[in-house]
């Protein structure tokens, strides 16, 4: 079993000869095909819904990471130096042993039951439940388990195992929505409930005045008609938008595309229609039920509430059958107004309601076939997958890929903003697998705007924002869009840099670092988390994995180059809030090219470099404030075939070059 073990007399899993886990009595070991780790089939036990099984414990745990579901929504990071210290609905974990290797557990799906993670009597326990009492847990595959030295490499070979075992898909396998490139708007944070046709129009019309116009638009709840019943919930009654749209969108998408330059409008509705679900008797085809909350264990542990707030303790839900109608009917409505796509927002209620509908997993695979094939006809699946971190959404979806990978960014909250940072980063690590994390919206002239803009700049998602009208830091705004409303956005997902990923950095002093690439050349963005104490950290190729060690880094706040060979690195100072980001280019031929110094990551603006006998010629994706490292000033510089001034001292070659659309560099050395 490709060395894995399985001891039967002192029940030891142990991998090409070390052992990594103590197991309690009964698991049993499942064959990887793929070869990267393991399986494990859970002990037998009576029938039941909801199983505790009881795992054991690691052999040598100095530390651990992971990411847990704090709600039916949302994940967030733990760590710990302790099995004791696991939360309840753990859904991955990575765990450093006192020799520097790593072992990775993640719960699994099977036919009917989803697998937890959680601290349990004596050591780790793996939850099984079907979210229905009429059904019982099975004891398929509920665990997989891998081990390696290099945590993102060990990781991204378990994402294919795992994909592999269950028939899912990888992000790598789907295509991205045409927005995802293009700087966009939302109007949540800017009007809430509030929307109108005329305020979202002043919006759009305030972005342009202040030369950053979106070129997406979500608009957010408001929109919808909906009654609340004599419980307290709100259900939706039409598909038709309320009366301050006058029951029509089209005059509003119209206008956004003809006046404004808007390319995509993406239109929000929940999963279940509202948040309190569908009225069954505006909607009688599709056998709406309403149907009492009732979360599992993991999850009530947590917050006793879960059932019964917020919006209620009952939800109008269709008929496993009726979702795929329900999807139809709607998304053709929002087509035929102009509308380009959806964002889908509380996904994790269907878990709670899945009892009498063939439990948690067929209910979601069936809801999640009906809204992606939906998407993809109506919308080309323009698809954002909102408050869904659930694993039936990362391992039963195939076709969408934005999925929101943390709790909403709070312009009033000012503990939230670190831990807005720290949660995306962490589930990029394993969700970023399966879907590209979208890290939410954020406001521009927030004072934690430019902490939020640094981070969306090297997230590896989409960039947009929630400005309300007027409330704009345009300056901010251009180190992040390009003259044609295109964002620099990064390779993959912005993922935590080795030294941060066993680190809390909301509750130790330590910084946050976050890494990403752009083809051959990488960004590293450091963050402080905390809210109390000045933080200092380093940054170096060190901190991106595979990075080679001779390359150019740029400082963009202090303005700063450095050659990582042989000069000193300096030393980051960062106050509560406060952030760096370091460009690193690969020396070539006596040459890195830095890009453009007035993007958060100017790397990215370097579409290609091709060398020819006398010099380098390179494509940037727009003007502006050209930067490298040359050991040997060029004899010339043309942009776009024209002679153009430069400037070169300490090795650094600057140009400012014109906005306005891609330009033609050509460096001459001979």
């Amino acid at each position: 079993m490709h060395n894995w073990q399985l001891d039967p007399a002192d029940a030891a899993l142990s991998s090409a000869g070390r052992t990594l886990l103590r197991l309690a009595p009964g698991w049993r070991l499942l064959d990887d095909a793929s070869g990267v780790g393991c399986f494990l089939a859970p002990p037998d036990a009576e029938p039941a819904a909801y199983v505790e099984h009881p795992l054991g414990r690691f052999e040598a745990l100095e530390r651990f990471t992971s990411l847990q579901r704090f709600s039916p929504f949302w994940t967030r990071p733990a760590v710990g130096m302790a099995e004791s210290a696991v939360q309840p609905e753990t859904v991955w974990l990575l765990a450093r042993d006192a020799r520097g290797g790593g072992t990775l557990l993640v719960p699994l799906l099977d036919e009917r039951t989803r697998f937890s993670l959680r601290a349990g009597p004596a050591g780790l326990a793996v939850a099984a439940e079907t979210g229905d009492p009429d059904l019982a847990c099975t004891g398929g595959a509920a665990l997989f388990v891998a081990h390696g030295s290099d945590p993102h490499a060990l990781v991204h070979a378990a994402a294919g195992a795992v994909a592999a075992r269950l028939g899912g898909r990888l992000r790598a396998q789907r295509e991205l929505p045409d927005f995802v490139d293009l700087f966009g708007w939302c109007t949540w944070d800017a009007f809430y409930k509030e929307v109108s046709p005329d305020r979202v129009l002043a919006g759009l019309r305030s972005l342009t005045d202040a030369g950053v116009p979106p070129r997406w638009l979500i608009l957010d709840d408001g929109w919808q008609q909906w009654r609340q019943a004599a419980s307290g919930e709100e259900r939706l009654v039409a598909f038709a938008p309320n009366a301050r749209f006058g029951r029509d969108l089209d005059a509003l998408v119209r206008s956004a595309k003809q006046d404004f330059g808007v390319q995509r409008v993406i239109v929000w509705h929940a999963l279940l229609g509202y948040w309190g679900g569908l009225d069954a008797e505006a909607f009688p085809a599709w056998g709406v039920r309403r149907v009492a909350r009732s979360f599992g264990p993991g999850l009530l542990a947590q917050e006793p509430r879960w059932n019964v707030w917020p919006w209620g303790a009952q939800l109008g839900v269709p008929s496993t059958e009726g979702f795929a109608a329900f999807y139809d009917e709607l998304h053709r409505s929002l087509a035929s107004q102009g509308v380009d796509g959806v964002k889908v927002d509380a996904q994790g209620l269907l878990e709670g309601v899945s009892a009498g509908q063939g439990g948690r997993v067929a209910l979601g695979a069936a809801s999640r076939r009906a809204l992606e094939a939906s998407a993809l006809r109506h919308f080309g699946g323009r698809l954002i997958n909102c408050m869904a971190c659930t694993p039936e959404c990362l391992y039963q979806s195939r076709d969408s890929v934005l999925l929101r990978t943390s709790d909403d960014f709070f312009p009033n909250r000012p503990e939230s903003h670190g831990l807005h940072l720290f949660a995306n980063a962490m589930a990029g690590m394993w969700f970023g697998e399966f879907m590209l994390p979208d890290w939410d919206m954020f406001q521009s002239g927030h004072p934690r705007g430019a902490f939020h803009a640094a981070a969306r700049a090297i997230s590896g998602g989409p960039v947009y924002v929630s400005d309300g009208i007027g409330r704009h830091d345009a300056a901010l705004l251009r180190k992040l869009v390009l003259s044609d409303g295109r964002v620099l956005r990064a390779d993959g997902p912005g993922l935590p840099c080795p030294d941060s990923l066993f680190a809390d950095p909301t509750r130790e002093a330590t910084l946050l670092k976050i890494f990403n690439r752009n083809g051959d050349a990488a960004v590293v963005g450091l963050f402080n988390a905390g809210e109390t104490a000045t933080l200092a950290g380093h940054a170096g190729p060190g901190d991106v994995p595979g990075l080679g060690a001779d390359c150019i880094a740029f400082a963009h706040r202090l303005g700063r180059a450095w050659r990582c060979r042989t000069d000193t690195a300096p030393r980051f100072e960062l106050a509560p809030g406060e952030w760096e980001l370091v460009s690193f280019a690969p020396i070539e031929r006596g040459v890195a090219v830095i890009g453009l110094a007035d993007k958060f990551n100017s790397t990215a603006a370097v579409a290609s470099r091709c060398w020819r006998d006398s010099g380098l010629d390179l494509t940037l994706r727009d003007g502006g404030r050209f930067l490298a490292w040359c050991e040997q000033a060029p004899l010339a510089l043309h942009c776009d075939g024209a002679p153009h001034p430069f400037r070169h001292q300490d090795g650094l070659l600057g140009a400012d070059l014109p906005t306005g659309g891609p330009r033609m560099l050509s460096l001459s050395f001979g």
